[in-house]
């Protein structure tokens, strides 16, 4: 009877191991890689890459000041002909809002992502999402029409 126990308190507690283990192996591999541009650059001049890197780490830990704080930051750093990254930090920043439910500056921040490069999907997909949310119908089925447009010139 005892052995039926173990075999049963085994079963139940690896799954649970195994997932606390690639809990801490991902963590420990973003941890390292940030030590690594750290020793690497000057916090002032980090690659664009890695500073959405970062992003997406503080975004995936629910970090959404810490990320905000960072990309609003780098933003002023990113130069005239990289308006793609620009767009990203955009998107990311309006993500951070939105996930904490303050909808009007996410709507802000994806605007101006989208005043950057109106034919970007993924902003146009938050742009339709965020107006969603906040009840506009309108403005969510204009969006929904440009992205239908952008598909159907894709597939052409």
């Amino acid at each position: 009877m005892f052995e039926i126990y173990l075999i049963l308190v085994t079963c139940f507690l690896l799954p649970i191991c195994f997932l606390i283990t690639n809990n801490l192996i991902y963590i420990y591999h973003h941890l390292k890689f940030v030590k690594q541009i750290e020793e690497k650059t000057n916090m002032m001049k980090i690659d664009n890459k890695h500073i959405l890197y970062i992003a997406k780490i503080y975004i995936n830990r629910k970090k959404w000041l810490d990320c905000i704080t960072i990309l609003e930051f780098h933003m002023k750093q990113v130069k005239i002909n990289e308006l793609i990254i620009l767009v990203q930090y955009y998107n990311y920043i309006g993500s951070c809002y939105q996930s904490v439910n303050i909808y009007k500056i996410a709507t802000k921040y994806y605007l101006k992502a989208y005043n950057k490069a109106p034919c970007i999907k993924q902003t146009l997909k938050n742009l339709a999402n965020i107006y969603k949310l906040s009840g506009d119908i309108e403005s969510t089925s204009k969006i929904n029409d440009q992205l239908i447009g952008l598909n159907t010139n894709e597939d052409i």
